[in-house]
């Protein structure tokens, strides 16, 4: 399984709108030059997150975006469903009628759990816990020791 592009833009485009400081409208150039996506792109992302009601947005010279609630009370799974739909792992999830071995098959039962953990995960986590600065604690001990590393063999400045 793998996210689509629309929906990795779509994540940091809520963590830039939910990192502003200042209640304004952002411009889909600022978001796009702070984020580095494409604009013509991120316009489409963010159609897709008007639609869904995660974001506003206002036309004009002052218009821009910005988020349709707190972001406290937008989850990443919120921007998941928005961007790529319900999730389904395959097939016989999607389609439960269609399958005939959904009540004998153990695969499906993991599959289901998968789906469900999945899904669990990107509920636990809101956009605003995206928006904060990243400490050494956040990261994955494995990732930590590779950051350090690579802090460490950077040239020292003159």
């Amino acid at each position: 399984m793998r996210l689509t592009r629309a929906t990795e833009y779509a994540f940091r485009s809520m963590r830039y709108l939910a990192s502003q400081k200042e209640e304004r409208w952002y411009s889909i150039q600022e978001i796009a030059e702070a984020e580095n996506m494409p604009i013509q792109f991120l316009a489409k992302v963010m159609q897709h997150l008007t639609q869904a009601g995660l974001v506003h947005s206002a036309c004009g010279k002052t218009g821009g975006y910005r988020l349709g609630r707190p972001a406290v009370q937008l989850k990443m799974a919120d921007v998941l469903l928005a961007m790529e739909g319900p999730l389904s792992i395959n097939t016989c999830l999607m389609y439960p009628t269609e399958c005939q071995f959904v009540q004998t098959c153990k695969i499906h039962n993991v599959w289901a759990e998968l789906q469900g953990a999945i899904l669990g995960v990107l509920e636990k986590y809101s956009i605003a816990e995206l928006a904060t600065s990243v400490t050494e604690d956040d990261i994955p001990p494995r990732q930590r020791t590779r950051a350090r590393k690579v802090r460490t063999a950077a040239p020292a400045a003159s």
